[in-house]
């Protein structure tokens, strides 16, 4: 940025998309486990579905939406890239 310019932001009432991320469920698998929280307790403390939880478990490159990686990385006490294989490009 050259001249006073500001950097461009989301406009004000402009519909943002969320971010996906790659997960990696087979870590997802582990953290639970390390935490001895079972898939049931794990979804109640993130505020998922135990269906969401068990989905992306299955998985060992799983879509998921930031939000949900953020839920997960809470009940877990880490940090949202500890569960993360990369963004997904949009």
């Amino acid at each position: 940025m050259t001249g006073g310019q500001a950097a461009a932001g989301p406009q004000p009432g402009a519909a943002t998309q969320p971010q996906t991320f790659i997960l990696d469920g087979q870590r997802l698998r582990q953290l639970r486990r390390q935490h001895g929280l079972s898939q049931e307790e794990l979804a109640d403390q993130a505020g998922l579905s135990v269906a969401t939880v068990a989905r992306l478990e299955r998985q060992a490159s799983a879509p998921c939406r930031g939000r949900t990686l953020g839920r997960l990385a809470r009940a877990l006490g880490e940090q949202p890239a500890s569960t993360t294989l990369r963004p997904l490009d949009v």
